[in-house]
C-alpha cells in the first residue's frame, strides 16, 4: 500500500487524491496521463486528469518538483482499479 510519505516516482496510469481539489466534499481523484520531457530551460511536466473528465477536458500539469505538494495520498491498487473502471465506463461523471 502506497502512502503520501513514501518516495514515489510518478508514472502514467498512477491514481492519486488531489490535496487542493475536491468534488462533493471529498478529495478529487486524478490519474497521471503523461510525463513530458523538459524543454531547454524548463522542468519536466507531470500531466494529470480528473476522474470524470470528458475527453474534451484539458489535462492539468505541474512542474515535477512541485508535484508532491498536490498529492494528498496515492490510491491503493484496489482503489486505482475501481477508479479506472469508473473512468472507462462512466466518462464525464464523478
Amino acid at each position: 500500500m502506497m502512502d503520501v510519505t513514501q518516495s514515489v516516482i510518478p508514472q502514467p496510469g498512477m491514481w492519486f487524491e488531489h490535496a487542493l481539489n475536491s468534488q462533493n466534499d471529498r478529495p478529487a481523484l486524478y490519474v497521471i496521463t503523461k510525463i513530458a520531457d523538459p524543454g531547454p530551460t524548463a522542468l519536466p511536466q507531470i500531466h494529470y486528469q480528473r476522474l470524470g473528465a470528458t475527453p474534451d477536458d484539458r489535462a492539468e500539469s505541474i512542474d515535477a518538483d512541485l508535484f508532491d505538494d498536490i498529492v494528498l495520498r496515492w490510491l491503493t491498487p484496489e482503489e486505482a482499479v475501481r477508479a479506472e473502471i469508473h473512468a472507462r465506463y462512466h466518462p464525464g461523471t464523478y
